[in-house]
């Protein structure tokens, strides 16, 4: 039998990997890396008898349908045909098959291809659900809707901070919520959109609390400099087009997620013209200090907030 992995969501492709050769049962697992490996290498491997006549486990990482040449396919062909009991598990790093090729119809008719396709919230909600209660934890959902939000709903960040947790509470039943604060790492981008927020907003007290966090991940003062300045520059184009557009045609025409621009219509109307034009003079002033005056970059940013 052949197996074929491939998709975009590296963790739940690995769990569902480790889940098949677990299943499998077979203790002769056999590595090949297709960059440095052929097919007729694996077929040879595959169809070789040992001593022992003991059922293999072949794992090809790094494979790619793209890299086959056409003696290479007609070799797998050949042997999709005469398969033997043994195992090969591909782990395909292709985006996606090319399904006019013979090769691939071959694999869909008589192997199995798993993809693992891009999880949407719901999805993505009860897949960590199922994971705490394979390792017996008690969650909320709530808890659970927080953690998707502080890792931006990337599967990946997710289950790498879900990992995280389980190993902190290795000797605990239940997930609180000072453990999630404690454990998962708020997204960056996430915490400079908040810091963004906090500015326009000018709650300085929240903006400083923000700010810290920020330097504290290594983000330079430079990048939320910038960051601020494309928030003020987005204002200000908001503040000219939406007396004359609906929000979806807002978004088209400045090429932005219709979300973003339903979030900062409230300030539009808390900001005149002019008020933004300072602003955003005022950061390219700081921008300037920093880069060719040699002014402290941290200082220059704390005494903008200051002036809010």
């Amino acid at each position: 039998m052949i197996y074929v992995f491939l998709g975009s969501e590296i963790s739940v492709l690995k769990k569902k990997i480790d889940e098949t050769i677990s299943s499998l049962k077979i203790n002769n697992i056999i590595n090949y890396d297709f960059s440095d490996s052929s097919m007729i290498d694996i077929i040879n491997e595959v169809n070789y008898v040992d001593l022992f006549n003991e059922k293999k486990l072949i794992i090809v990482n790094n494979f790619s349908f793209k890299k086959l040449k056409e003696k290479d396919e007609n070799i797998l062909i050949k042997y999709i045909d005469n398969m033997n009991d043994n195992v090969i598990i591909f782990k395909c790093v292709d985006e996606k098959l090319d399904e006019r090729k013979k090769v691939i119809k071959s694999l869909r008719e008589k192997c199995k291809v798993i993809v693992c396709e891009k999880l949407d919230y719901k999805s993505l909600h009860a897949y960590v659900q199922n994971v705490f209660k394979e390792n017996k934890k008690e969650i909320t959902f709530n808890q659970i809707k927080k953690i998707l939000d502080l890792c931006e709903y990337d599967t990946d960040k997710t289950m790498s901070e879900v990992e995280k947790l389980l190993l902190y509470k290795m000797d605990s039943k239940s997930i609180s919520d000072s453990d999630i604060d404690d454990v998962v790492v708020r997204s960056t981008d996430k915490e400079l959109y908040s810091f963004n927020e906090c500015v326009l907003n000018r709650k300085i007290g929240e903006a400083f609390d923000s700010l810290k966090i920020l330097l504290n991940n290594n983000i330079d003062s430079i990048i939320i400099i910038d960051s601020l300045a494309r928030q003020y520059r987005l204002l200000y184009q908001m503040k000219v087009l939406h007396e004359e557009m609906s929000y979806d045609d807002m978004a088209r025409s400045l090429g932005i997620n219709s979300f973003v621009i339903k979030k900062m219509i409230p300030f539009v109307n808390m900001y005149e013209g002019e008020e933004i034009i300072d602003k955003l003079m005022k950061l390219s002033d700081m921008d300037y200090d920093i880069k060719a005056n040699g002014y402290d970059k941290d200082k220059v940013l704390e005494m903008f907030l200051i002036a809010l």
